[in-house]
């Protein structure tokens, strides 16, 4: 009796569990109907269908400072009182709107970001639910719920590894114990940058986020797992906007999956100044393998073994 070939066995488990494709039925013949005829000097386009969209969410950082979030250091105060994650070098610099409708703030430290030497740029951003002022003077709103950031030594790691400029932003979002890295991929032409959705439950699996650049202006992705696209990335550069689309009905659910395309297109905005910061430092430690930048305790953090912290 001779033992089956295990690769055989996962093969036909894998047939099995493929779903079945309705086969097409057959055409009926259908009268033709009368042709309209195009206007001359207009071509006539064709129609194509459009993919239903389950979620909406938009992303904005805007580029001047007169919109009703945002009124000075006495509102940046009151979101410092109500969250330690508000940080004291946070300027509120966005909104992000779900199904059309502005929910949240976003803030980074700005300074830090843009007028720090190289050696010394951080980037921290994370976005808020709008306060709302009511009768009893008490403020709802301001709650955490998600922030991304920029690790220039994971980034300087994963560059050498694939020898190409390789930012590296991890995400976090409250709740949530796990630490999730937005890694940057080689690609020939355009960019890749992929990220894991990690099981919460006993019955969830491991899967794999793929955001595949589309080419032209801007920062734009195709987000796939697997083969199937779910959600679609649309960014607008000179107004440094970012529209998300949901295509899956069961994602467009999942408040994880939301939280993490918000913080990806929050990422979207700092893309291009974080592969710059990235290529230069990578330039000067191509040769040697070493690098001049010193990692902050910060970034030192993330490295640290779970196993060994006091719990």
């Amino acid at each position: 009796m001779t033992e089956e070939d295990p690769v055989e066995e996962i093969d036909a488990e894998v047939e099995k569990a493929k779903p079945k494709v309705k086969p097409r039925t057959t055409p009926v013949k259908k009268k033709k109907a009368a042709v309209k005829k195009a206007e001359p000097g207009k071509a006539e386009e064709p129609k194509q269908p459009k993919k239903t969209v389950y979620k909406k969410l938009k992303v904005n950082f805007w580029r001047t400072r007169l919109h009703d979030e945002e009124i000075g250091i006495h509102q940046q105060l009151k979101y410092q009182a109500k969250t330690r994650w508000f940080s004291k070098n946070f300027d509120i610099e966005g909104v992000v709107e779900e199904d059309d409708e502005k929910t949240c703030i976003i803030a980074f430290n700005k300074e830090q970001w843009e007028e720090s030497p190289l050696e010394q740029k951080r980037l921290v951003c994370r976005y808020f639910t709008i306060m709302e002022e009511t009768l009893d003077s008490k403020a709802k709103g301001g709650n955490f719920k998600g922030g991304v950031e920029l690790s220039v030594t994971h980034s300087l790691i994963q560059s050498y590894e694939i020898k190409h400029p390789a930012p590296v932003f991890f995400l976090q979002i409250p709740g949530i114990i796990n630490l999730v890295k937005v890694v940057r991929g080689w690609r020939l032409i355009g960019s890749r940058w992929t990220f894991p959705l990690l099981p919460e439950d006993k019955e969830d699996q491991l899967q794999m986020v793929r955001a595949r650049g589309v080419v032209g202006p801007g920062r734009n992705y195709k987000i796939h797992i697997g083969k199937k696209l779910i959600a679609r990335v649309d960014g607008h550069p000179i107004r440094k906007e970012f529209e998300i689309e949901i295509y899956d009905e069961d994602y467009a659910k999942d408040k994880t999956f939301i939280r993490y395309m918000t913080l990806f297109g929050c990422a979207c905005n700092f893309m291009d100044g974080a592969v710059k910061i990235v290529k230069k430092l990578y330039k000067q430690m191509k040769n040697t393998g070493t690098t001049v930048y010193k990692p902050p305790k910060q970034e030192l953090d993330l490295f640290r073994n779970p196993r060994m912290m006091r719990r």
